[in-house]
């Protein structure tokens, strides 16, 4: 529970909680720059993780021990304990609680059951908020434990804060309650303009005040940067393996620039459910020894790829806004991505990059041709790209804003 050595007078007044499904895992790289990023301001947070991820690591999880309290597993005695003390606090706020939980329950039995459960987690969290005396909680991606931040802060009798990345939520706008989970924020959080205007769209809440674009960022001085190759010969991607990244069409465009002559390798760092597939398709395709699957990295060692690569292709059908683009341009390799989402927050076609139509294979081909062939725009794209990574995509810049929204004392 480490805060910062001197806090400033303005972070004291408030304690800040934040509310994770899953935490610390590998792939929360953003969240846990920017709750680093929040105790260097001197902000208090107390992290507090409903489960203790599987897909993480020893050094990861020792680097977090100290500011991650885990909820569960406990004994059934000890969340007993502390339901029945939840209840003598405040039965009326409690069965308000239990209302809330009730009406925005997704529809039949399974529905009701699961909810029942993220009942019981919100009633631990607003335990330990309690306990760890917590004026304020915050929740990622607003999916089930956006749910649970929004049952806990109101039986805790505190303000809460939600930020939206995108597309999981939005796929099942309804069951996701957002209208309510906005409605009974304090603000709302959306990582890119894209990502706000589906929230006011989805909550029927057409006042941009109760949205802040606060961007997920990179801490600059980690990221040399260096001016891209001449040469095109090593294609770099990182991303999760699974079918909403596009990857099997990133594989295909290889195919066929390597049967036109182009001599090029893709290196995937990451893994998922899609690798087998993927490595099938490789090899029934005949490029298998042109594709290397690299398997989850860390981000020192994503840091290291990136260096040696000489295009950073994104081939998705839904972001939110690319962090593994982010800190591909702020090393000052050439990014090519699809046209969806908040991806043209960052990468802007013609500029800072590429952008081309997704789940098209001959239009990554093509655009990876252009790029190959015109240093002189790779040269301007890389330096334009690392000045907006600069300007809009810096982590220190971007907290400062996040934590006025959490220490201000009204929308």
């Amino acid at each position: 529970m480490n805060a910062s050595a001197t806090p400033s007078t303005a972070a004291a007044k408030k304690r800040i909680g934040y509310l994770l499904h899953l935490f610390p895992r590998v792939t929360d790289t953003f969240i846990r720059r920017e709750i680093r990023s929040l105790q260097r301001a001197g902000t208090f947070v107390h992290v507090m993780s409903v489960w203790k991820p599987s897909d993480t690591t020893p050094d990861i999880l020792a680097d977090w021990a100290r500011d991650t309290e885990f909820l569960l597993p406990r004994s059934p005695l000890s969340i007993v304990a502390i339901f029945l003390a939840s209840m003598l606090r405040s039965p009326i706020r409690f069965l308000q609680t239990a209302c809330l939980a009730y009406s925005t329950a997704r529809p039949g039995v399974r529905g009701f059951i699961y909810q029942v459960f993220y009942f019981v987690e919100a009633v631990l969290a607003a335990d330990a908020c309690r306990k760890n005396s917590i004026d304020h909680v915050h929740n990622h991606i607003g999916d089930h434990s956006g749910t649970v931040t929004m049952l806990a802060a109101k039986l805790a009798g505190i303000e809460y804060s939600i930020t939206f990345h995108g597309w999981p939520v939005f796929f099942d706008a309804s069951n996701a309650h957002i209208k309510q989970k906005v409605r009974g924020a304090k603000f709302t959080r959306a990582i890119s303009y894209f990502c706000r205007s589906q929230l006011m769209m989805f909550s029927e809440c057409d006042d941009p005040a109760l949205f802040k674009v606060v961007h997920c960022g990179l801490e600059i001085d980690k990221y040399d940067f260096r001016l891209p190759r001449e040469q095109v010969e090593r294609l770099f991607c990182a991303a999760r393996l699974s079918s909403e990244k596009g990857l099997s069409f990133l594989i295909q465009a290889l195919k066929s620039l390597n049967d036109r002559g182009y001599n090029l390798e893709l290196r995937l760092a990451g893994d998922g459910p899609s690798r087998r597939e993927l490595e099938r398709l490789a090899k029934e395709l005949g490029i298998a020894d042109r594709v290397r699957f690299l398997g989850y990295m860390t981000e020192a060692a994503v840091n290291k790829e990136l260096k040696a690569a000489d295009l950073f292709v994104l081939p998705s059908f839904v972001e939110g806004v690319p962090v593994s683009a982010m800190e591909a341009m702020a090393i000052g390799v050439p990014v090519i991505a699809t046209n969806i989402a908040g991806t043209s927050e960052l990468v802007e076609d013609g500029k800072t990059g590429l952008l081309v139509r997704p789940s098209d294979a001959n239009a990554l081909a093509e655009a990876i041709i252009a790029m190959k062939n015109d240093y002189a725009f790779r040269r301007r794209g890389a330096e334009l790209g690392r000045k907006k990574i600069i300007d809009e995509f810096d982590i220190e810049k971007e907290c400062e804003k996040l934590n006025g929204y959490f220490l201000q004392d009204h929308n």
